[in-house]
């Protein structure tokens, strides 16, 4: 099952990029304008330190740090 969600989580991210609005924002998943920028920064290094939600783990685990600011900023509570 494992091996399953690393399978989809990779391949979301190769389809999805870091356009975190595919799902975030299309009802899949959890609204990002929701939450501050700060708060989408620490759930990333959550995800990035191997807790959490599978797909979003290795979503996670191929963005360096200022991918993750940039994420945050651009898609945070304005």
């Amino acid at each position: 099952m494992k091996k399953l969600f690393a399978f989809i989580g990779l391949a979301g991210f190769l389809f999805a990029g870091d356009n975190c609005a595919m799902c975030h924002n299309g009802g899949m998943a959890k609204k990002l304008d929701t939450l501050t920028p700060a708060q989408i920064e620490a759930k990333m290094k959550e995800y990035k330190a191997g807790k959490g939600n599978p797909m979003m783990v290795n979503v996670a685990k191929g963005l360096k740090e200022a991918d993750i600011k940039r994420v945050a900023k651009e898609f945070g509570k304005k």
